[in-house]
């Protein structure tokens, strides 16, 4: 019986044009939401934006909350992709830590992200959960990677630790604390790598990570917590 579905080799340029599309209007959507805001914003001033047709953006998008939701998504994935993977077999925590620890600053200052922070926030009254959902899927990967590598390290009794998932998730809040402020204060210059250095070491003191021997391989100043 012959199929009704066109050839693989007509399907591909087709899909191609769906997803360069797609990015286009997704990009469109970007710079109008973030000069903005979401009340501010208009599907028109999207259309003018990305260059594309009315019925391409509802061909992809039902509506312009769902084209919100869908780019904040794709900010969240972005962020996620930016972070490192922290090394499970990495024997030295005090260093595996600040490793991670200012890959998440570094990331999170980026000034494409405070931006969308700060877009995010402005959203919150008509959608409460946005932030909760952007977080857990933009750093919540992150800190299941470091909650598996106190687990090991602790078993290992390399880390005194009483809960290593909450450890994790207060290594996060805490990055994210640090950075807020800049969110809520634009223009500032960039943070120095000896900032984020004292700005992560800050962070190790008030995890309730414990742990011993602890000599950084580059020879920094991070101590043994007692």
């Amino acid at each position: 019986m012959p199929s009704n579905n066109p050839p693989l080799s007509d399907r591909r340029p087709h899909d191609l044009r769906s997803t360069l599309t797609k990015s286009k209007i997704l990009e469109g959507a970007r710079q109008v939401f973030l000069l903005n805001g979401y009340a501010g914003t208009s599907i028109d001033q999207i259309i003018n934006q990305a260059g594309v047709s009315k019925g391409s953006i509802y061909h992809y998008f039902d509506s312009k909350d769902v084209l919100f939701n869908s780019l904040v998504a794709a900010e969240a994935e972005r962020i996620a992709r930016a972070l490192p993977s922290i090394e499970q077999d990495d024997s030295d925590p005090c260093s595996a830590l600040q490793q991670i620890g200012m890959a998440v600053l570094e990331t999170l200052n980026n000034p494409v992200t405070t931006a969308t922070l700060r877009l995010i926030m402005g959203a919150l009254g008509r959608f409460p959960g946005l932030g909760e959902e952007f977080l857990r899927n933009s750093l919540g990967p992150t800190v299941n990677g470091i909650a598996a590598y106190l687990d090991v390290q602790a078993t290992a009794g390399t880390l005194q630790i009483g809960n290593s998932r909450a450890a994790a998730e207060e290594f996060a809040r805490r990055c994210l604390a640090h950075v807020m402020e800049r969110v809520l204060v634009p223009h500032q210059p960039c943070l120095t790598e000896a900032e984020c250095t004292a700005m992560v070491e800050d962070i190790l003191r008030n995890c309730d990570i414990r742990w011993r021997d602890a000599v950084p391989h580059n020879g920094g100043a991070c101590r043994p917590l007692r």
